[in-house]
């Protein structure tokens, strides 16, 4: 997949985020030329690369987006 992803995959990713997880508040990252997706939840540690953040709301839930470039 080429860098960067769109407006269309980044929601795309939120939504499969939301989808996957329970929680209210949702923070995932993605490393997208490595596994677009693997997705890591609560991510702890970042990869020195290049990032894209978005956060969307969704009715009571938040949705944190954290797209790398590579790990």
């Amino acid at each position: 997949m080429s860098w960067k992803p769109t407006e269309e995959q980044i929601r795309d990713v939120a939504i499969a985020a939301l989808n996957k997880s329970q929680d209210k508040d949702v923070t995932v990252l993605v490393y997208w030329k490595n596994d677009p997706n693997l997705m890591i939840f609560d991510p702890i540690n970042f990869a020195n690369t290049e990032y894209i953040h978005k956060k969307f709301e969704a009715r009571d839930r938040t949705i944190t987006v954290h797209i790398g470039k590579e790990d």
